[in-house]
């Protein structure tokens, strides 16, 4: 992880994280509260909120188009992770949606506490712009509305919404951990006979997808981009 003095947006500090990262901070979290399976299965992502934070989970209406939100204390911990109770409507596709959306959450409660611990420097910025973009520093909390948590937005670079982009990309990272994926669709790939490296072909590829969406309860698009990073197909474009 770097750290540097943000040229513009709500914070004083800008992170910028690998996406390697990313996937093994989110792996050693799971670890340290022992809620890495074994085997390839379904993280239990909101318990794993509720033991790593030591907070709760709230089910909560925060208003219009608001997803998700973080609150934080003064020191970077994290006071709560709350998420809106309309995602699930009961559907397979919102239920995971939802799961997505805690997945976010944490995401910034695991790479975002420095952003919201006391500082001189960012209460000068405070002081000067207000709240701003999603976050609001009154409340030390961070806001997700819709168009912030996409279960698609992590194949994106950075862009004024770093911390945006870095909390989808942990949606991954939480629930479909490289190796338990690698794994799971093992029956599917081919090996290579020089190297050994694996490759999916593109053939099995829908239906490998599909495999990791049931085993790992999300849905097929999120299943569909993890794959892609793990086993890239030559000269395809993944499209949504």
């Amino acid at each position: 992880m770097r750290q540097f003095r943000a040229r513009s947006g709500p914070f004083a500090t800008q992170l910028r994280f690998s996406t390697k990262e990313i996937d093994q901070l989110c792996v050693d979290a799971l670890a340290k509260v022992d809620l890495l399976p074994a085997a390839p299965a379904a993280i239990r992502i909101d318990r794993f909120v509720e033991k790593y934070f030591d907070c709760p989970l709230v089910y909560e209406d925060m208003g219009p188009g608001v997803l998700g939100c973080t609150i934080f204390n003064d020191t970077g911990g994290v006071v709560a992770v709350i998420v809106s109770p309309h995602l699930a409507d009961g559907s397979q596709v919102s239920e995971r949606r939802l799961r997505s959306t805690i997945a976010h959450e944490a995401g910034h409660g695991l790479l975002h506490p420095v952003l919201f611990m006391a500082s001189p420097e960012q209460e000068k910025l405070k002081v000067q712009t207000g709240d701003c973009e999603n976050v609001d520093f009154a409340r030390r909390r961070i806001l997700c509305r819709d168009s912030d948590v996409s279960e698609t937005a992590g194949r994106k670079g950075y862009d004024k919404r770093w911390w945006e982009w870095q909390a989808n990309r942990a949606i991954g990272g939480f629930l479909l951990p490289e190796k338990l994926v690698r794994q799971s669709v093992d029956r599917f790939t081919n090996a290579s006979v020089i190297t050994g490296s694996k490759s999916l072909p593109a053939e099995k590829r829908t239906e490998a997808e599909q495999w990791v969406a049931e085993i790992f309860d999300v849905n097929p698009i999120v299943a569909r981009i993890r794959l892609s990073e793990l086993f890239p197909c030559p000269g395809a474009q993944i499209t949504f």
